[in-house]
């Protein structure tokens, strides 16, 4: 691989593309399903410890909450101390937590190997895209955001599906720990072969450790009221509001820090904020096909547990046919209109899960499927360029964990508030009609955000859309 991607011959093609960003899609799949795999063989480790979902929530908890917290002094210490050096590190740390979750001999070491886990897909998720621009040419960055947005799609929509699958087999769910071991070592070989070792890349200064402290604070709160609302909606209320209280100190702190981990005049100048609201609202609607489908196929149509992982897989196939195509649109149609197409077609999947399921069933299932990955290709593909192009080659880390901490938000807030519709349309009504009630309430809901994203566009992209 070139260590100057300016000079390469302008005749690379896409392929080329592909190869020179194949350690990033690798890592950013290992990562992806981190968030997505566990939850599905949840149930069976509740059988195995005789324990109940509230308790064992704490395995997905602890992986979202470790990592949601890190994502941005990530993205900062590989500004600082070299990305793909911080990279390497955090896939040994998942590695670390994959190993553990698979011998652990209790829940507590389950979700001790999560929460390690976590902390290192922290820097596998926000370092994967601030290294595009490093490896690949500039009129290249569309496809590579779109192999990037694909891979990420992929794993988070494969995990269903091969959670399903290995949850099905002798190993259980103990099985869903081992698949990590060679899918990790198999990203660290590539990492450390194919990519250029980076220097640091900015002067070495002081830790924020209050800026890092308080931001720890301020998402831990908001993550414990929104997914396990303590103490009711007094206790939910008073965390919100304490959360609310801790974003204004924090941004205080920021503001005055020497070497702060959001670098406020830096977003003002960017002005990347709206772009940033569309990466929640886009979240938040590949977060409900991760959550709820696997509900309404087993519990609904009548599935078993290894169909419904079959079915599922519709997701991640389509993910990785479009994720290129995608990225070659961006860069020939521009990044703004492929972001606002992607959002559109994500909106209008989610109203085509609350119609046509009913309707038709799993084809009408798939229907709905075979529209919503391929639209978060282009927007991914669209939004991640527009981001990353317009912070330079020092600000790419702490841009792109501000990146992932938007998209980390919505995953977390879809799973709090979808999981308690679905608990309350299953209670209202009995059997697969509450199934289906709870899918059409939840995928109801994704489409308002989706619109929410759309409308977002018209002030990240003031000027005209243009075909760049």
């Amino acid at each position: 691989m070139t260590k100057n991607p300016e000079a390469a011959p302008a005749a690379d093609a896409a392929g080329s593309v592909f190869a020179k960003i194949a350690p990033l899609a690798v890592v950013t799949i290992v990562a992806a399903l981190g968030t997505s795999l566990v939850n599905v063989v949840l149930p069976l480790i509740v059988q195995d410890y005789a324990t109940d979902m509230s308790t064992v929530q704490w395995a997905t908890l602890a992986f979202l909450l470790a990592s949601t917290v890190l994502i941005v002094p990530a993205g900062w210490l590989g500004d600082r101390l070299g990305k793909s050096r911080v990279l390497l590190g955090g896939i040994g740390v998942f590695l670390v937590g994959s190993l553990l979750g698979a011998l652990a001999p209790n829940l507590g070491l389950i979700i001790i190997g999560r929460a390690v886990q976590g902390i290192g897909a922290a820097a596998m998720l926000s370092l994967p895209v601030a290294l595009v621009r490093q490896t690949v040419r500039p009129d290249q960055i569309g496809r590579a955001m779109g192999t990037i947005g694909s891979s990420m799609a992929a794993g988070m929509a494969m995990g269903p599906a091969v959670g399903g699958l290995l949850g099905s087999t002798d190993l259980g769910w103990r099985g869903a720990f081992l698949f990590f071991l060679p899918l990790t070592l198999l990203a660290m070989l590539l990492v450390w072969k194919f990519l250029p070792t980076s220097q640091a890349e900015q002067a070495r200064r002081p830790l924020d450790l209050a800026g890092l402290v308080v931001l720890a604070l301020l998402l831990g709160s908001y993550a414990l009221a929104v997914t396990l609302t303590p103490g009711g909606w007094l206790g939910t209320s008073a965390l919100l509001m304490g959360s609310i209280l801790l974003t204004v100190l924090f941004v205080r702190i920021e503001k005055r820090a020497a070497a702060p981990l959001v670098n406020f005049q830096m977003l003002a100048k960017l002005q990347i904020m709206p772009q940033l609201g569309m990466t929640f609202a886009g979240a938040f609607v590949m977060m409900t096909f991760t959550i709820i489908p696997p509900f309404y196929q087993t519990m609904a149509l009548g599935l078993d547990t290894g169909w419904m992982g079959l079915v599922m897989a519709v997701g991640p196939v389509m993910a990785i046919l479009s994720g290129v195509p995608a990225g070659i649109l961006v860069d020939r149609l521009g990044a703004p209109r492929m972001t606002v197409l992607g959002l559109s077609a994500m909106t209008l999947a989610g109203i085509a899960f609350v119609t046509l399921p009913p309707m038709w069933g799993l084809l009408g299932f798939l229907l709905a499927a075979v529209l919503l990955t391929p639209g978060n290709q282009m927007f991914m593909a669209g939004n991640n360029t527009s981001v990353m192009s317009r912070a330079d080659k020092l600000e790419q880390g702490s841009v792109s964990g501000l990146l992932n901490l938007s998209r980390y938000l919505g995953f977390i807030t879809a799973t709090a508030l979808l999981s308690f519709l679905f608990d309350l349309a299953t209670a209202s009504q009995p059997g697969a009609a509450g199934v289906t009630l709870g899918m059409q309430i939840a995928f109801g809901l994704a489409a308002v955000f989706g619109l929410f994203g759309v409308l977002l566009s018209r002030s990240a992209f003031k000027r005209p859309v243009s075909s760049n």
